[in-house]
């Protein structure tokens, strides 16, 4: 019997990665630097230590990264980081509340963005506990955050499923040994993934329309 649900934030819950993707692709482009969409997708679902280790090396240097996450935050300030909520992410967290099963947050960003962007979302009171990156000494693909969030939560993780879109948050669930729902955002899960998740669905409405 399923007790709880541990979702990922960005691009599962929070339709954030295609807006951040945009705002660095634009500061790349300020400073004569096409980034793409590939490249940015290496970068999802990895604790800020591992993306700025990336993204550094992807644009040639220290000072083109500081460049890039400058016109980046200019960015998102005009949105006050704001993001919407993907479809179907309400409708499921009131579901699971009403009808008690515990919703949890495990994501690779920083604790004051996730509470920001939840909060802004109007579904942080639907979450008992939030992890983050930060609490772990290896981030995703590693299973450590999942272990950690399923710790918090005082369950077995035979009683818990996880949510996912990224293929690295997809992997780091399956190492801990959670069932785990994919929700591909900006790119599909590999075979691996699509081989040991529960199931991979276009929307968090679609696996609504399962229970």
């Amino acid at each position: 019997m399923i007790k709880a649900a541990i979702f990922d934030m960005d691009g599962l819950l929070i339709d954030s990665e295609r807006i951040i993707m945009q705002g660095c692709i634009e500061a790349a482009k300020q400073i004569g630097i096409t980034y793409t969409q590939t490249e940015y997708v290496e970068l999802i679902g990895r604790v800020w230590s591992d993306s700025t280790r990336i993204m550094t090396q992807q644009l040639g240097g220290e000072t083109n990264f500081n460049h890039v996450l400058q016109g980046l935050n200019t960015y998102l300030d005009l949105r006050n980081h704001v993001f919407p909520l993907k479809t179907g992410a309400q409708a499921l967290l009131h579901h699971y509340q009403a009808n008690g099963v515990i919703c949890s947050v495990a994501s690779s960003s920083p604790m004051q963005h996730i509470t920001h962007r939840l909060t802004h979302t109007g579904v942080l009171d639907y979450f008992s506990h939030l992890t983050s990156g930060q609490e772990v000494a290896r981030g995703k693909p590693n299973p450590d955050i999942y272990l950690r969030a399923v710790e918090k939560l005082g369950l077995k993780v035979s009683e818990c499923i996880a949510f996912e879109d990224s293929e690295l948050g997809a992997q780091a669930a399956i190492a801990a040994g959670l069932r785990v729902v994919v929700v591909p955002d900006l790119k599909q899960p590999s075979d691996f993934v699509k081989n040991n998740s529960h199931m991979v669905i276009e929307s968090l409405h679609h696996w609504l329309a399962t229970l």
